[in-house]
């Protein structure tokens, strides 16, 4: 065997070396799938998990193929496949309950699903949740007075403890005369309380009829004598101050009752039931001033204060009996203009704050005409030279005639008033026979009690005592 030579060597190692440096194109190969792999999606009921393999046995070199990918997810040199785990059906197995949100108190508590035997929380969670109530009356504090969980009442009020044996309650009352609003956050001073609205009195329908056949009847016959007096005075043409007293008070008298003969369907109109009701109680106020002023006349005469005529001209008796009446009918204006009118009737109303306005002053004349009656005959006056005997002696007629006048005209009014009010048939009744006697009753005195008609009926008595003699 024969060696190469030295050059013929050195071409076989630089051969070799060449050979060895020449890359080589290596195909990809994946590697076996993970053992190790994610937790599963689900404890119970089918769930998945993802495993793993990568491209590295061989990995590629050179211009070597890529590993083939054969799943949907690609991670580049990593594939990634899907596999089902936890197939086992879920049983509805819970943990026990847990301890109450609240202490002596409701409040709730829950517990979770657990699979199988473990104590492991499922996978979707479920949980349930029911109340609970550990108040004990017997060992739990009074809200009341429970410091660390104090109840906040508004001012003015105090907490009142009205826990059951179930149930943990309190309530915050307001004390010195405050109410709690409607909210139930603070104490207020309530407002002064309405009345309660007064119902509607109403009558069948055949006794409203009878009733207002009595009350329209009733005042045409006031009206017929009131008219009568008128017209004799006017005949006679009689127009001394103390009848000119007396006539504004008939007159007075007179238009009170033709507005209260006005339709009952007067009430549908608003407007027209208040303008009624405003006159009634200007004429029927008017009526118990002009009686005062006689009174008062009366007074001057009886009481020696002058010699004949009255303390006023006649004109100074109508400015001042009408004018005052005005002054006051316009003061309840001012105030209570709306009430004035009613639902059921025109009359002076009695269940509003005009009922006053009505009332005070007509008791006030009322009280006062008396006052000067009393006082006119109790006591003795001292006698003045030059009286009018005649005039005089009608005074002390008229003070003991307005002792009859007044309480019928003051009772029939206030009947009057009453039976519209009630719409009771009794009342309708009364009122109708009060009419006719202070009808009568005004007509037989104001013409008894004056100088003139008396001289006028004694020339007529005589000139029939000397017919009858005569004869």
């Amino acid at each position: 065997m024969s060696w190469p030579t030295s050059g013929t060597a050195t071409l076989v190692l630089l051969a070799c070396i060449l050979q060895v440096v020449q890359p080589v194109d290596v195909d990809g190969g994946w590697s076996p799938w993970a053992t190790l792999h994610t937790p599963c999606s689900r404890t119970c009921g089918g769930g998945e998990q993802l495993r793993f393999r990568s491209c590295s046995m061989p990995t590629p070199r050179e211009n070597g193929q890529k590993c083939l990918m054969s799943d949907l997810i690609n991670y580049g040199d990593e594939e990634t496949s899907k596999a089902p785990c936890n197939t086992q059906d879920c049983e509805k197995k819970f943990a026990a309950w847990s301890n109450c949100s609240a202490i002596c108190d409701k409040g709730t508590q829950t517990r979770v699903q657990v699979c199988g035997d473990s104590l492991d929380i499922c996978n979707p969670h479920y949980e349930e949740e029911m109340e609970c109530n550990t108040w004990n009356k017997s060992t739990c504090i009074s809200p009341c007075d429970d410091e660390d969980n104090p109840v906040t009442c508004p001012e003015f009020a105090v907490c009142r403890d009205t826990s059951t044996e179930k149930e943990r309650k309190w309530k915050c009352e307001c004390t010195m005369g405050f109410k709690m609003n409607a909210a139930g956050l603070a104490c207020i001073r309530p407002p002064p309380e309405l009345p309660t609205p007064r119902p509607i009195p109403t009558l069948p329908p055949e006794q409203k009829v009878v009733a207002t056949v009595i009350s329209k009847t009733a005042s045409t016959v006031i009206i017929i004598f009131v008219s009568i007096t008128l017209c004799l005075f006017l005949f006679l043409r009689i127009f001394t101050p103390d009848r000119v007293i007396q006539m504004n008070m008939e007159i007075a008298l007179l238009m009170a009752h033709i507005f209260l003969v006005f339709p009952v369907e007067t009430v549908e109109y608003p407007t027209l039931c208040r303008i009624v009701s405003i006159c009634v109680h200007l004429c029927f106020t008017a009526c118990f001033f002009f009686i005062f002023l006689e009174a008062l006349h009366m007074y001057s005469f009886v009481a020696y204060i002058i010699k004949k005529d009255g303390m006023l001209t006649r004109m100074q008796y109508v400015l001042v009996g009408w004018g005052c009446s005005c002054i006051i009918i316009l003061f309840c204006m001012c105030f209570e203009y709306e009430n004035y009118g009613g639902e059921y009737h025109c009359w002076l109303q009695m269940d509003k704050p005009l009922f006053y306005g009505q009332m005070i002053p007509v008791i006030t004349l009322v009280i006062l005409t008396f006052t000067l009656i009393e006082a006119a005959g109790a006591a003795e006056y001292k006698p003045l030279k030059g009286m009018d005997q005649k005039q005089l002696t009608s005074a002390r007629i008229s003070q003991r005639t307005n002792l009859i006048i007044l309480p019928f005209v003051f009772s029939h009014w206030l009947v009057g008033m009453f039976s519209e009010y009630e719409q009771n048939m009794a009342l309708y009744g009364t009122f109708s026979i009060l009419n006719g006697i202070t009808g009568g009753v005004v007509f037989f005195f104001h013409c008894s009690n004056n100088q003139q008609v008396r001289a006028k009926l004694v020339g007529l008595y005589k000139k029939m005592c000397k017919g009858s003699s005569a004869s």
